[in-house]
């Protein structure tokens, strides 16, 4: 089934990415991106160069992409207001920050403190928000170096499963 992932970006507009719902499980929602996905940003439109597994939950305020580029191989996390289901798929608001786990050393870090402080500075954001992102981008860093919860092995598998 054909699901629409809906990446809100504060000012910057709507990133869109086509997608396939794969499964349900305690873990939350995953969404499945074939090599050849269409997505669309504002000033920008293509196809998925890599496939990738998206994972998120309404009650989480994030979404994780394991991204398959065999350049720098990586499971990403959008820090974000809570997921919200639509009436086609999926959206959020992204709030910048996004630990990365890479998986050619194990090196984690978190990407996007320049958009987050812009983001924070100019108002786009609120100071709610704002302290929601730098906790949660800590949280989940924490979680990619430790490697302690079983969804992170599960993104990986599940994209595999898919090819």
């Amino acid at each position: 089934m054909s699901v629409r992932l809906s990446k809100i970006k504060r000012p910057g507009g709507v990133y869109w990415f086509d997608l396939r719902h794969v499964a349900e499980d305690e873990d939350g929602t995953w969404l499945f991106g074939p090599v050849g996905s269409a997505w669309e940003a504002p000033h920008d439109r293509g196809a998925l160069p890599v496939p990738v597994m998206v994972l998120l939950r309404s009650d989480r305020p994030w979404a994780a992409w394991w991204v398959d580029d065999p350049a720098d191989r990586r499971l990403e996390i959008d820090v974000c207001l809570p997921p919200e289901a639509t009436s086609t798929g999926w959206r959020y608001v992204d709030l910048e920050l996004d630990p990365v786990w890479h998986a050619s050393d194990g090196r984690v870090e978190i990407e996007d403190r320049d958009e987050y402080e812009e983001s924070r500075d100019a108002g786009w954001m609120s100071a709610d928000d704002a302290e929601l992102a730098r906790v949660t981008a800590e949280e989940c860093a924490e979680v990619l170096r430790t490697g302690a919860q079983p969804w992170l092995s599960r993104g990986w598998r599940m994209l595999g499963q898919q090819r």
